[in-house]
């Protein structure tokens, strides 16, 4: 009987001093009140868990989603099939060469040499050695791993020692394919291993058929015809590809069931964008089954960033949970959660909008008319007017960060999203959150002082950008229509834009035209002085068509999207990358 001793895994915690997941008494929030380190505070009151989790560096260095982690961690939980498989060859080294012995007289009179003896006691010996490394746990998993992949050469190159041991006769057809590519196989489907890693090993496995044959023959072994040692050998050096195939699925699935266990109460199930810092995936609630929209940012990702460039990064993704949780509006996206997730990633859990960025909106349906405009425009005001009142300043507006969708039974319904750029009027050390040099913001939205680098801006910056949303929806084209980002700031800095109507293909009200130049006035204090002021102002506009909720109902039902998972569902979560984006 062969005993097992395992190591008790100490408890992972999401928060120091805890280990709980997030849904019990961690650093999650949901709904209007939070719990942080099990004492409750009002909705928004995050800063000392965000304080925590920017204190744990060191943790997201530890990051489990690579290749080799997930690899090590499968064999970790899984290196019982590590025995399986030595167990199984031992079977095969001691019951085939003594029934086909039986069977065949040349196998027979080749089990007789000292090669095929030395070579099946030693592999024998390294068999049992491995099961015992195995069992007792003297290895660490990648190391364990390691061990496996040098086994699976040995019994390979045992198998062609037995394949070339036993002469070919010269009226021989072809002996079928070599046992090696069994091995192989067998062998890729039961001990997990980064691709690269296990094709290497799998190519090195294959080539020991050939290599040991050139080694027979230069020993006075008869050579073989090429053409019949190419058909029994050859089929090896397909499995490889197989090998690599088979483990990029297993590690693939491996990391959305690690994505699901270490980020609390949701189950990611669908990526809905991906960037260069993070994933947007579509989840669910594992008791409420309400879908939600998870943003996750990557440690691993973060560790190949500069110093500067990784804890800006880490500050604004941060920020933006802390700021939207700060917010009461319901045309502010809401947030469900927010936490750090067990390889040292931030996640939060946003809600799940289906319908259309006003970006997508207009390039799918064209320019809107002046009086939906207005209904969308006055929604985003209202999002927009609490957070300049709480004293933040988006400083990113854009059609792409404008969502119109079909909520419950209200239809043109305007949320606000990505607060990734947030800044704080009156915390000026929290000014520059991106990377030294970086303008904040998207060239095609940029109010004229932040591309000049103002050292002081305020709110009028965000009614710049709601004028630029504007101009693309009415006119169906950016306010300056430049080939180069850099060009585009430049025209904001120095040219004065054409009125909306004289580029849109349908009328517009002279008070609308106006007022989206006057949005886009060089000078803030040329612009409106507030969100609110702005919301009074779009609905003075005089010869206004109007836009009932009787037809926004109506072009939702003309342009129904269908629920998940058809397509032509468009979610809401959208990934702030490094790059400025037009």
């Amino acid at each position: 009987m062969i005993f097992r001793w395992r190591r008790a895994r100490k408890p992972t915690s999401f928060w120091p001093g805890h280990s709980r997941p997030p849904d019990e008494k961690s650093g999650s929030f949901c709904g209007n009140r939070s719990t942080i380190q099990g004492v409750d505070a009002p909705r928004g009151t995050l800063a000392p868990a965000v304080g925590r989790i920017a204190g744990r560096e060191g943790d997201a260095g530890r990051s489990r989603l690579s290749n080799a982690t997930l690899a090590a961690e499968l064999v970790g939980r899984n290196h019982v099939q590590l025995s399986w498989i030595a167990v199984a060859a031992l079977a095969g080294l001691i019951t085939i060469p003594f029934f086909a012995g039986m069977l065949q007289r040349e196998v027979a009179d080749a089990l007789d040499t000292r090669l095929i003896r030395v070579t099946l006691i030693t592999a024998v010996l390294i068999t049992l050695a491995v099961i015992l490394i195995e069992r007792l746990g003297w290895f660490k998993p990648m190391a364990l791993l390691r061990v496996g992949l040098l086994y699976q050469l040995v019994i390979a190159a045992t198998i062609a020692v037995f394949e070339n041991a036993i002469p070919w006769q010269p009226d021989e057809y072809v002996r079928g394919t070599s046992a090696i590519t069994l091995w192989l196989v067998s062998f890729a489907l039961l001990v997990p291993a980064p691709p690269l890693m296990a094709a290497f090993y799998c190519f090195a496995g294959a080539a020991t058929g050939p290599f040991v044959y050139f080694l027979l023959t230069h020993a006075g072994y008869p050579d073989v015809d090429p053409s019949r040692l190419t058909v029994h050998y050859a089929p090896c050096f397909l499995i490889p590809i197989v090998s690599a195939l088979v483990n990029s699925r297993a590690l693939r699935m491996e990391r959305l069931a690690a994505r699901a266990r270490e980020l609390g109460s949701y189950e990611l199930y669908e990526p809905l964008n991906q960037g260069g810092m993070g994933e947007v995936w579509r989840a669910r609630h594992r008791f409420l089954k309400r879908d939600a929209a998870v943003k996750v940012i990557r440690p691993d990702v973060l560790l190949l960033q500069p110093g500067r460039t990784a804890d800006s990064l880490r500050k604004r993704f941060e920020q933006e949970a802390l700021a939207i949780a700060q917010l009461q509006s319901p045309h502010t996206v809401a947030i469900h959660d927010f936490g750090l997730t067990e390889d040292g990633g931030f996640y939060y859990a946003m809600e799940l909008l289906d319908g259309y960025t006003l970006q997508t909106l207009v390039e799918r349906f064209g320019p809107q008319p002046p009086g939906r405009v207005v209904h969308i425009l006055t929604q985003a005001c209202a999002s927009l007017e609490e957070a300049h009142q709480r004293g933040m300043i988006h400083r990113d507006v854009k059609p792409n960060n404008l969502f119109l969708c079909h909520l419950g039974t209200s239809f043109d319904f305007c949320k606000l999203l990505d607060f990734g750029l947030v800044k704080h009027i009156l915390q000026q050390d929290q000014s520059q959150m991106t990377a030294s040099g970086a303008i904040a913001g998207t060239p095609a939205c940029l109010a004229p002082e932040v591309a000049a680098g103002a050292p002081a801006i305020d709110h009028r910056v965000d009614l710049y950008g709601l004028g630029c949303v504007a101009y693309w929806l009415l006119s169906g084209q950016p306010v300056f229509d430049e080939p180069h980002p850099t060009a585009m700031i430049v025209a904001h800095l120095q040219k004065h834009p054409l009125p909306p109507s004289q580029r849109a293909g349908i009328p517009i009200p002279p008070d609308l035209d106006n007022l989206i130049l006057r949005l886009l006035a060089k000078e803030p204090d040329a612009r409106p002085g507030s969100a609110a002021e702005l919301s009074g102002l779009l609905r003075q506009c005089r010869d206004l068509p109007p836009w009932t909720p009787a037809d926004a109902e109506r072009w939702w039902h003309a342009h129904a999207i269908l629920p998940h998972p058809h397509t032509g569902t468009q979610a809401h979560a959208t990934l702030h990358v490094a790059e400025s984006r037009q």
